[in-house]
């Protein structure tokens, strides 16, 4: 009977030891298929894994690779996965982070950012996942910094060394840029590195107008075996640059290259519109195969080359019958914009009645067609598909944002205070959304009781925020209380109280208390304020009550 427990257990051992070999042979495999750029394989394999093993956060990882690899957002879904299973590495987090903000999710970047520890924080990645926050951002001086933290760690890390010599490349200093230019040359030895920084290079010479420079770069990224096609059309651009008798030739044979697949012939017509050839585009289309041209990105670059050369008619011919997919709300909008250029307004407004109707049933398709129409000038309508977007549970705080910059442009009080309610339902926890529904309740006399309780518990929350001090100082003044939000200022310094959107409020708030004299010189303050009409209305009125006394 002992034998046999034993043999048992022997046998169980070892198959245990098999399964984690296999497991340990795919994760192997399929890292090195993802870095030889054999995302099929290697997906095949992190599958495998998976099935052996649902819960293996190594095949989360390697889906999460090849994703980030081929540009898909479920990156961020793998991602996420793989800080949801049991003991995720600090590095875990940092992916997650670095996948959350190319994909412009700032949940997900709030979160991982809380879930790194103080030791975490002083790793060269960090660094680089703060400075992926920074670029987002665009703050080109912060990314800067935190580049520079990343290669002092880790002064081998030659992607992140890469990337800040792109960046110096924009500074003013020319030391700054000399040391941008002289780094990238030094990369172009690197194999893994050459092919960005060559190619940085020749982006480089075109804004500086260094035709000639810029040509000899290109002509040795085109000469690399890595070059993709994104890079033969900057051999192109550069040859137009440089006014180069071969132009001709060398877009002959991308063009015929470009007819392998549509992303290439899209890519192909795009730079075509881009550098003044859209009637060369439209012309050429005719040797694009109709399987190409049925293409959804053929048909909408296709579409910007009509547009470049306002062929009304043609427009309207391109987009006749058919279907585009997931994005044929487009092609009626392109028609309302060929109907209404063309003076049928009635036919246009049928069209784009068409398009609002299939926008309704996909809200995160708004924003593209936002985009586009931003550019006919088409604000109305812009702003109707903006709000059509605020449905959406993904994007829909991006298209309020837009909108919340649009009204406080416009100054239109009521608008920006719907956009705020709409922006609470996102964020029902951010403090600084409570404080700007509260502000404008109060502006607009709206609410005013529930506004008034808002800001007194922001205020006492966080009494040394200028914004909330101000909101409960005004809320305490429109109840009648002068005196006591005079007493809620003066919590503040005197920088803050100098700040003009804050200083208009105390101007305001001084006047009523009889202050006349420090009224006057924060009302001139406030008076350089971006102020609405309503509290242009409210500076003025105290301008009035002090002539008066």
């Amino acid at each position: 009977m002992a034998i046999i427990v034993v043999l048992v257990v022997a046998g169980v051992l070892g198959y245990r030891e098999f399964y984690n070999w296999q497991q340990r042979r795919l994760v192997a495999q399929a890292d090195a298929l993802v870095d030889r750029g054999d995302y099929k394989n290697a997906s095949l394999d992190a599958r495998r894994l998976l099935q052996i093993n649902p819960e293996s956060a190594d095949g989360c990882r390697i889906m999460a690779r090849i994703s980030e690899r081929v540009g898909l957002r479920s990156a961020l879904d793998w991602r996420r996965r793989v800080v949801e299973l049991n003991s995720p590495k600090p590095s875990d987090f940092i992916a997650l982070g670095r996948a959350a903000v190319r994909f412009g999710d700032w949940q997900s970047v709030s979160f991982a950012l809380s879930r790194i520890g103080d030791p975490d924080k002083q790793s060269a990645d960090y660094h680089v996942l703060l400075a992926d926050v920074a670029a987002a951002r665009h703050d080109g001086n912060e990314t800067a910094r935190q580049l520079e933290e990343a290669v002092r760690l880790e002064p081998t890390r030659k992607d992140s060394i890469l990337r800040l010599a792109i960046l110096r490349l924009s500074a003013s200093d020319a030391k700054i840029r000399d040391a941008g230019l002289q780094t990238l040359r030094a990369l172009r030895g690197e194999p893994s590195l050459r092919r960005e920084a060559i190619r940085s290079l020749v982006e480089d010479a075109i804004r500086e107008k260094r035709p000639d420079t810029a040509l000899e770069f290109a002509r040795t990224l085109d000469a690399l075996p890595e070059r993709n096609f994104s890079d033969q059309l900057l051999f192109l651009t550069a040859l137009q640059a440089a006014g180069d008798a071969t132009l001709a030739d060398g877009l002959h044979e991308r063009q015929r290259q470009a007819l392998q697949n549509p992303e290439e012939t899209a890519a192909m017509v795009t730079w075509m519109n881009a550098h003044g050839l859209a009637r060369d585009a439209i012309s050429w289309s005719e040797a694009i195969p109709l399987n190409l041209r049925a293409n959804i990105l053929v048909a909408v670059a296709l579409s910007d080359s009509y547009l470049a050369m306002r062929d009304w008619t043609g427009i309207l011919r391109f987009v006749q019958g058919g279907s585009w997919g997931q994005i044929d709300f487009l092609r009626n909008a392109l028609a309302a914009r060929a109907q209404r250029e063309s003076g049928n307004e009635s036919a246009a407004q049928a069209q784009w009645r068409e398009a609002l109707k299939k926008i309704n049933s996909a809200p995160k398709q708004a924003l593209l067609l936002a985009d586009t129409v931003e550019r006919w000038g088409w604000e109305a309508e812009r702003t109707e598909l903006l709000w059509l977007a605020a449905k959406d549970p993904e994007r829909g705080d991006d298209a309020l944002k837009t909108l919340y910059a649009r009204f406080a442009q416009d100054g239109a009080t009521q608008d920006l205070y719907r956009v705020c309610l709409h922006r609470q339902e996102f964020h029902p926890a951010d403090r600084n959304i409570q404080n700007n529904v509260a502000q404008l309740s109060l502006l607009l006399d709206m609410n005013a009781d529930r506004a008034r309780k808002i800001a007194r518990d922001l205020y006492l929350g966080d009494p040394k925020n200028a914004a909330y001090a101000s909101t409960y100082a005004f809320a305490l003044h429109s109840s009648g209380d002068s005196k006591n939000a005079v007493k809620t200022m003066s919590g503040l310094t005197d920088a803050q109280l100098r700040q003009p959107q804050i200083a208009a409020y105390y101007g305001i708030i001084l006047a009523t208390a009889g202050d006349a004299e420090r009224a006057l010189q924060f009302l001139d303050l406030g008076a350089s304020a971006k102020l609405l009409p309503e509290e242009k209305a409210l500076l003025e009125k105290a301008r009035r009550q002090i002539a008066q006394n």
